[in-house]
C-alpha cells in the first residue's frame, strides 16, 4: 500500500465514511468480476481500497493499450494477486511490469548480455540455423545434443579434431541462452588465462575469475591448448571448473582431444582432477569426422543432384 493511498483511506474513514464504504463495495465488485468468484468477502481484500480502484481504472486503459512508448503508466501496471498473510490467504493490489515492459526489459537485458558474452564479431553468425550437418550422422547427433542441452541446462563436452564444428555449436548454445535472458559467456581458454594473468598486475584478476564462476553458462573453448609454462595455469583452470562443478552451473567445453584420457594428458599437472570434475558434471561427445569445413566446401562444389542428403 502506498503512503498516499493510506492517507486517502484515513481521510475518507474520518470525514466521509459513506464514501469509503461505497469505494470498498466497488473494489470488491471489481475483484469478484476479475477473479470470477462471487463469494469473495471484504475481509479477503488486504490493503488500501484506493489501490484496488487504481487497478480497476487501469484495466480499462490497458484494454486499449497505446503501446509502451505512449503509455501514461510507462509500462507499470496494477495487478491483484494472492498472498499468505498471518496464516491465511488474502488478495492484495500491487504494481508490476506489464507484458510489453517485460519484453522491453528482456530485450535490453539480452542486448547487454550479448555485448558481454565475449563472442568474437566474426563468429556472431554462428547459430543452430547456420550450422550445416552436411548429411553426416555424427555431426547431426552433435547438433541435436547441443540443442537438447540448451533446453535442459545440461553441461556438455565437445571433443574432436579441428574443423568438425565444436566452436560453432558452443557459440550457438551461448547465443540461444542469451536470447533466453541467461548470462552466458564464451571464453577461449588461452585468452581468459591471459586476462587473468594480466589482471594480477592490474588488480582485476579476482573480478575476471568471479565473472566466469558466476555466469549462468560458460563455454570454455579449446581446453587443452593453454600454455603450461607456469603451474598457476593449471591451478586457475581447476579453480574455475571446480567452482562451476560445485555450483552446478551449466558449462560447455570444446577441446581438440579425442578422448577423456587424451584430454587428461593435455591438461598437465592437474589433468586428473580437472577431468574427474568434468566427467561428473558434463556429458562428453567426441566427434570423429573429417574436417567439417573441408567437407562442406567440397559438397558445395558437387553437381546438382549429388547433395540430396546434405
Amino acid at each position: 500500500m502506498t503512503e498516499a493511498a493510506r492517507s486517502i483511506d484515513v481521510l475518507l474513514s474520518a470525514y466521509q465514511p459513506h464514501a469509503l464504504e461505497q469505494s470498498r463495495e466497488r473494489a470488491l465488485d471489481y475483484v469478484r468480476r476479475l477473479l470470477n468468484d462471487p463469494f469473495l468477502k471484504q475481509s479477503d481484500l488486504y490493503g488500501s481500497t484506493v489501490d484496488f480502484l487504481a487497478a480497476m481504472e487501469q484495466e480499462g486503459y490497458c484494454a486499449n493499450c497505446p503501446g509502451l512508448g505512449a503509455c501514461k503508466y510507462r509500462g507499470l501496471r496494477w495487478a491483484v494477486s494472492g498472498e499468505s498473510l498471518f496464516g491465511r490467504q488474502v488478495l492484495v493490489a500491487g504494481i508490476g511490469n506489464c507484458s510489453d515492459r517485460e519484453k522491453h526489459e528482456l530485450q535490453k537485458k539480452t542486448e547487454q548480455l550479448i555485448k558481454t558474452s565475449k563472442i568474437p564479431d566474426a563468429m556472431e553468425r554462428c547459430s543452430f540455423e547456420t550450422f550445416q550437418t552436411v548429411g553426416d550422422p555424427v555431426i547431426r547427433t552433435a547438433k541435436g545434443l547441443a540443442m537438447a542441452c540448451v533446453e535442459d541446462g545440461s553441461s556438455l563436452i565437445l571433443g574432436g579434431g579441428t574443423g568438425v564444428g565444436k566452436t560453432h555449436l558452443a557459440i550457438a548454445m551461448i547465443q540461444e541462452l542469451t536470447a533466453k535472458g541467461k548470462s552466458a559467456v564464451f571464453v577461449p581458454v588461452v585468452e581468459i588465462l591471459d586476462e587473468i594473468r594480466a589482471g594480477f598486475d592490474e588488480g582485476t584478476a579476482y573480478k575476471i575469475q568471479q565473472a566466469v564462476k558466476d555466469a549462468d553458462c560458460v563455454a570454455i573453448d579449446d581446453l587443452g591448448a593453454q600454455r603450461k609454462d607456469k603451474s598457476w595455469v593449471d591451478e586457475r583452470l581447476f579453480s574455475l571448473i571446480d567452482a562451476r562443478y560445485r555450483s552446478g552451473k551449466q558449462t560447455i567445453i570444446t577441446t581438440n582431444a579425442c578422448s577423456m584420457s587424451q584430454l587428461k594428458e593435455m591438461l598437465g599437472e592437474h589433468g586428473t582432477r580437472i577431468v574427474s570434475r568434468l566427467t561428473e558434471m558434463a556429458q562428453p561427445l567426441f566427434i570423429k569426422a573429417r574436417d567439417f569445413r573441408t567437407r562442406k566446401n567440397v559438397q558445395q562444389k558437387l553437381p546438382v543432384g549429388r547433395n540430396r542428403n546434405a
